[in-house]
């Protein structure tokens, strides 16, 4: 990956050391270039959709993309490094470094420009923006469709011409007039209404001591400004063109640092300015900038750009809004100041929430504004509503910028708003409530980890941090990437230089203590939580609190109304009330999750209040997710007989239609589920702090993990691991068999899964002990399926036939048919690996007879193992050499299973279908297959599955005749054969390893 490099500041480009890939279409570039510029961040499918077609994207987009990131994949990624694009939620993100990509690259360099012209450092300043202009190489993402490209070619165009007019002010300052001077009569003939240009070509020619060209070049943009906007030149031109006329010298102007918002375009504020007699006073009540502020390049830019930009005649209104902590107020005064000039006659401010009985409301801001325009204080009108048009009034003529902070409420913020263009407003808020009077709203994100090391180095420290870089990577990441924190952090890490970052993060990593970690003089998080949290009204503050006592990445609607007690319309109002008030996050429709900090907040004012009120909303959701569980084995393994397997739940909840709706809900809410497990897992069970009910829980925490075990968990197979160890010791420290039965049938599943054979088999033959002991027959049953398939892996056929035909006693007496069914075609299967392929295909039909009569359950019962059935029937086909009629089983397989919802087995069919077309001479359909397979098995994480598709595909291309294409997925498969290291897979390692030498030969 570190050989990668992407430009698109110019036609997009993509080299892996000095080979130049293939980009595809303008489409698939656009949505490469989304997922680029969006740093890191995962973007969802709709996302992209509207980014590369706007509001009317196809009907088959979301099949589009997928093809799309299926192709990148290819280009970016070479089988043997880590994942370049990979899964996010519904959508993809790129993992990449910033050095990678060009436009990261140029603001690198811009950001050390600025520090070294901050430094005094002017020659080093000026080579740096020398080379962040070198990255441009035309216009940016050239020829890319899409509202996403067309508003980055904007933003990126400004910032290339904002760079360019900061290196020719270095180089005035460096006395480098001639060079400059051609240069800049060209810009200016090019942006007649940019005032900077035109003032650098004044300086310019001045310097070259032609006075004369100076002052012509003044009158030309003040006649350009008052024809086409009506206006006067601004306060620096007119300063400019006063120093040259009294011969002043200019060679030595200083240069101010790299302008982070470009200047007005020629829209920007269309008044006539105030005649020169009506002097008022010019107000600065702007705080002071940060001197330490890094990042958010792009949204500075962008925020710029919008103050400085009026709408169809009215005043330019940003609102930002987010979380407490977020650094709302850093950005909204760095933008100011750095659009500062652009408002001559003065900046106001005002912190909306105030102190005080009157200091923030908007009568009392209203006044303090009128007295820093000259009205004396007794002439400011009594009623809010005539101050309100006095200050109307004032501004109507003048161009002053106002920044308001925590406009929580519009109503507050209303009265405070100019009247006509020449002003401009900059609001921040937690709610976005005033939001809905912004010509540009922006939400607030946190850190990059990126930024939020800048931060850090900015207050340590470059070289601390550099000692200490994987240290610090996780000190961010303990502080969610939270600005806030990470400040606290640095500057306590300044204050004492003997700290190392690693001894601060261990401060960190206790997380009952990370809040009160989290303060350094005025300056803590939990001040900053507590003004949002002292907001709420009773009923949101002890939804707050209660729903950060489950552990989990997110929370449901249904999951929450449980935890809560409350239906879920009013579980709803409660959640979306505080995602308004940014004290709880919600990305999806119906899913909500707290920051890090936030639910350590969240937690220590829960004990606080009510130390037993969090156990509680654990009992209940626990209840809830188990009686959902229960409904949903119902549907993914209909042929067991439930009640030998659980207890009928007492709590309610949710049931469902079929398997698709099942797996829905868990893939949705397994995270929840496992987190809670493990959560049960560590409680302490005897002793001081024990609970007299942990037996019970234990139990119902293993037997949840168990009723989601038939479905796909998605991305927490880790946190499931440590979830059942811990379940499984908590188990055994209890002398609980039947609890320590399920945990290590669990176990030896997920090491199957995993194909971690010898702890696959550890596990299993404890899981048959502990069951045995425990009378647990319904659990040994499918633990001795298990076993069989471990030792089918370990090519150990006579010990598999063994275990599955104990496995499938049991199933006959316990009358789980549908279990008697998988176990007979697991024979049937390690049949057909152990060499005797016609008794494989012997066994599938009498099992696909059996089920033509009907299993009790019907096909919902019989459907998964009818899928199964006709799997392995192809495969025994397949190997007698019966292509055609294999291919025809597979494809029988896939559409029952993609029916089904058993993506896994749908991938599965369709590569093995593939192979078999190939082997009956149908190449190009095995090609469209197999890669479809494969894009379906990376999508899946299918390790083992992928290998299997690449084989497929590269076979199928070599015989097409596409010798490059098939040993790149040759390469592939060996590489993930090789490790895998499965004794059953050797031979396909051997096959592959053939196939690669034949292809070099």
């Amino acid at each position: 990956m570190d050989d990668l490099r992407l430009s698109v500041l110019g036609p997009m480009q993509v080299r892996r050391g000095a080979a130049q890939l293939r980009t595809g279409g303008p489409q698939q570039q656009a949505m490469l270039a989304v997922l680029l510029l969006r740093r890191g961040l995962a973007v969802g499918a709709g996302e992209l959709a509207e980014a590369i077609w706007g509001d009317e994207p196809p009907g088959t987009a979301t099949g589009i993309i997928r093809t799309y990131a299926w192709r990148w994949r290819r280009v970016l990624e070479d089988g043997e490094r880590p994942q370049v694009l990979a899964t996010g939620g519904d959508g993809y993100r790129l993992d990449l470094p910033t050095s990678a990509v060009d436009v990261f690259r140029a603001e690198e360099a811009a950001a050390c420009a600025e520090r070294a012209s901050t430094d005094g450092e002017t020659a080093q300043a000026r080579d740096l923006l020398d080379a962040a202009l070198a990255f441009w190489r035309g216009e940016p993402l050239a020829g890319i469709p899409g509202p996403f490209a067309d508003r980055w070619r904007r933003l990126l165009a400004d910032r290339r011409l904002a760079l360019l007019e900061e290196r020719i002010a270095l180089d005035l300052a460096l006395g480098g007039h001639r060079r400059c001077v051609p240069e800049l009569t060209e810009l200016a003939a090019a942006h007649p209404l940019r005032e900077r240009v035109h003032l650098l070509l004044m300086r310019a020619l001045a310097q070259a001591g032609r006075t004369a060209d100076a002052l012509a070049a003044f009158r030309t943009v003040r006649r350009t400004l008052v024809g086409e906007l009506g206006i006067g030149p601004g306060a620096e031109l007119e300063s400019e063109h006063r120093r040259i006329l009294a011969g002043g010298s200019v060679a030595a102007a200083p240069s101010q640092p790299a302008v982070r918002a470009p200047a007005p375009r020629a829209a920007a504020a269309p008044v006539p300015r105030r005649p020169a007699a009506a002097v008022l006073p010019v107000p600065g009540q702007l705080p002071p900038d940060t001197s330490d502020f890094v990042g958010r390049e792009t949204l500075v830019m962008a925020l710029g750009e919008a103050l400085v930009s009026p709408v169809n005649g009215s005043p330019a209104i940003v609102s930002v809004a987010g979380m407490g902590g977020v650094g709302k107020t850093t950005l909204a005064l760095h933008v100011a100041h750095q659009v500062r000039r652009f408002f001559p006659d003065g900046q106001l401010y005002a912190d909306l929430r105030g102190e005080g009985p009157d200091g923030g409301r908007p009568a009392a801001v209203l006044a303090n504004f009128l007295t820093a325009l000259g009205i004396a204080p007794e002439a400011v009108p009594d009623g809010a509503e005539d101050r309100s048009a006095l200050l109307r009034s004032l501004l109507a003529d003048r161009r002053l910028l106002l920044v308001l902070e925590n406009a929580d409420e519009a109503a507050s913020v209303r009265p405070l708003l100019p009247g006509t263009a020449g002003s401009a407003v900059l609001l921040t808020s937690r709610t976005g409530a005033a939001s809905s009077l912004a010509t540009l709203h922006t939400d607030l994100e946190l850190f990059t980890p990126e930024e939020a090391l800048g931060l850090l180095g900015r207050v340590i420290g470059p070289e601390r941090l550099a000692a200490e870089r994987p240290a610090a990577l996780g000190l961010v990441s303990a502080c969610g990437h939270l600005p806030l924190a990470v400040r606290i952090v640095a500057a306590r890490l300044a204050a004492r230089p003997a700290w190392t970052v690693a001894s601060m993060n261990d401060r960190l990593a206790v997380e009952v203590r990370r809040i009160d970690e989290l303060r350094i003089g005025d300056l803590a998080v939990e001040a900053a939580f507590a003004l949002g949290y002292r907001q709420l009204s009773v009923d949101q503050a002890r939804a707050f609190r209660l729903v950060a006592a489950v552990p989990g990445p997110d929370i449901g609607l249904n999951a929450a109304a449980a935890v809560l007690a409350v239906g879920r319309d009013d579980a709803e109002d409660l959640l979306e009330s505080l995602v308004d008030v940014r004290m709880v996050e919600s990305l999806r429709i119906g899913r909500y999750r707290y920051h890090d900090l936030l639910r350590s907040f969240a937690q220590r004012t829960s004990r606080r209040t009510d130390p037993g009120e969090a156990a509680a909303a654990r009992q209940r959701l626990l209840g809830f997710l188990t009686a959902t569980g229960y409904e949903a084995f119902r549907q993914g393994c209909p042929g067991d007989e439930i009640d030998r397997v659980f207890a009928r739940p007492s709590a309610a909840g949710l049931s469902f239609a079929d398997r698709v709706a099942a797996q829905a809900w868990v893939s949705a809410e397994s995270g929840t589920a496992v987190a809670l497990a493990h959560r049960i897992g560590t409680e302490p069970p005897d002793g001081e702090g024990a609970d007299p009910d942990h037996r019970e829980r234990l139990n119902d925490a293993v037997d949840l993990l168990v009723m989601l075990s038939p479905f796909e968990l998605g991305p927490h197979r880790g946190p499931l691991t440590e979830a059942v160890d811990a379940l499984a010791e908590a188990a055994v420290r209890r002398g609980d068999a039947r609890a320590e039965g399920r945990a290590r049938f669990l176990r030896g599943n997920i090491a199957l899964d995993l194909h971690r054979l010898s702890e696959a088999r550890r596990q299993t033959r404890l899981a048959a002990a502990a069951s045995r002991a425990a009378g647990d027959t319904a659990i040994l049953r499918q633990v001795l399926n298990d076993g069989g398939l471990v030792a089918q892996y370990l090519a150990d056929y006579e010990e598999a036939d063994a275990l599955y035909g104990e496995a499938v006693e049991l199933a006959r007496r316990l009358g789980h048919r549908a279990g008697e069914v998988a176990t007979r075609v697991n024979v049937a299967l390690a049949r057909v690996y152990g060499g005797r392929a016609e008794e494989g295909a012997a066994v599938c039909r009498e099992v696909l007879a059996d089920l033509a009569r009907g299993l009790p359950g019907g096909p919902a019962e019989e459907g998964p193992g009818r899928a199964y059935a006709m799997y392995v029937l192809g495969l025994a086909l397949h190997t007698l050499g019966d292509h055609p009629e294999a291919a025809e089983w597979f494809g029988r397989s896939m559409a029952l299973a993609s029916g089904l919802g058993l993506e896994v087995r749908a991938a599965q069919s369709r590569y093995r279908l593939a192979d078999s077309l190939r082997a009956a001479g149908r190449l190009r359909q095995a090609v469209e297959h197999a890669e479809a397979a494969l894009a379906a098995c990376e999508d899946l994480g299918a390790e083992r599955d992928q290998a299997h598709a690449l084989l497929a595909l590269g076979r199928a291309l070599a015989e097409l005749g596409e010798e490059g294409r098939a040993r790149a997925c040759l390469l592939r498969a060996r590489a993930l054969f090789t490790g895998l290291g499965l004794p059953v897979d050797a031979h396909h390692a051997d096959l592959v390893a053939g196939l690669v030498a034949a292809r070099t030969a």
